[in-house]
């Protein structure tokens, strides 16, 4: 079978300000969103702050509060930074857009409530998705794109790191398998996976990843991750994590990731090309013998038990913000009930 031919002409060159202008016309982009608006804006912010300044600097306002000149400054510099910050990632989505265009493929430049499968986006409650690009060819049908955790109140507890990734089809349910990056972790894998087998594989593929299935299911992982396989996924996705979930592969890398870049793009479509192939060999023919003659006249090939790991994975993240939020609220309160006496006590007091 042929290679599928990609143009990257797209990614090599800058997007100006007329593709940014045309990019968020084909996207309906909201007006408060738009480039020219928020340029605007902070010229306008700007120029109101250096006017202060300046009315301020004409008193003796600022001779008596220098800091106020602080202040001033300081936001507008954070304005601009803002927005800089703001071009850049909207100048890399463009590249994006154009690229898929060119290729005849779908662009998104923001996704929200989808469904996919994968355990790190099942765990999230809400999660927005940008510069998604799907391509529909059969020989390497994937989507990839950025995921962002987005929360609210108590949804806060689920915000995890964002992270780029790649979805492939499979040709048939398979067990709910990860492969875990013992030397970068980039999607939250505590908790996840109680009670489940973690295989002790051999050579250079046990030093790069932890392998995960479901209790019963080892026999299964090995039947999909063949040798051959393994080294293919070492030369390509040593610095990924991969699941297989349903009748989906996952490979998961990092945030940072620049799909703006012809050599990343490159590669992440290499990687896809070899992967759907090299999977779907693997998986195509896949039943669970556990399953059960009733699931299997009724077309089901993968028993309950190994459709999904227990446990959703924890965000060392939330954690973290968890267990910050409580120390700060016991000092709060500690030092509520008990602060008069400590302080009084330190400066000597009767």
């Amino acid at each position: 079978m042929d290679a599928v031919a990609v143009d990257l002409a797209p990614l090599q060159r800058s997007a100006g300000i007329r593709d940014i202008v045309a990019y968020e016309r084909i996207t309906k982009t909201p007006l408060h969103r738009r480039f020219v608006f928020l340029l605007v804006v902070v010229l306008l912010f700007a120029a109101a702050m250096l006017a202060g300044l300046w009315f301020l600097g004409r008193t003796d306002i600022l001779a008596v509060a220098p800091i106020l000149a602080v202040f001033v400054i300081g936001y507008t510099l954070l304005a601009a930074v803002g927005f800089v910050w703001f071009a850049v990632g909207l100048s890399r989505r463009v590249k994006i857009a154009a690229f898929a265009w060119q290729n005849g493929w779908a662009y998104a430049d923001r996704l929200e409530h989808t469904r996919r499968p994968g355990a790190p986006f099942t765990r999230v409650l809400r999660g927005q998705e940008r510069a998604v690009v799907a391509g529909d060819d059969p020989r390497m049908p994937f989507e990839l794109g950025i995921h962002h955790s987005l929360s609210r109140g108590q949804e806060g507890a689920t915000v995890q790191r964002p992270f780029a990734f790649i979805e492939l089809p499979l040709p048939s349910s398979v067990p709910h398998i990860v492969l875990a990056n013992r030397r970068r972790s980039i999607v939250p894998t505590l908790g996840l996976g109680r009670g489940a087998a973690r295989m002790e594989l051999e050579g250079e593929f046990a030093k790069v990843f932890r392998l995960i299935v479901p209790e019963g299911y080892q026999t299964d992982a090995l039947y999909v991750f063949t040798p051959d396989l393994m080294a293919r996924v070492l030369d390509l996705g040593r610095g990924a994590e991969i699941e297989l979930v349903s009748d989906r592969l996952y490979v998961y890398l990092p945030g940072s990731t620049r799909f703006d870049r012809p050599a990343t793009m490159s590669a992440a479509l290499v990687l896809a090309e070899e992967f759907h192939r090299r999977f779907a060999a693997r998986t195509e023919l896949y039943r669970d013998d556990a399953a059960g003659e009733i699931a299997a006249r009724a077309g089901v090939s993968v028993g309950l038990r190994g459709q999904r790991l227990g446990g959703h994975g924890i965000s060392v993240l939330a954690v973290a913000g968890t267990v910050g939020v409580v120390l700060l609220s016991a000092g709060v309160t500690a030092l509520t009930l008990f602060g008069g006496d400590f302080f009084t006590s330190l400066l000597g007091g009767p």
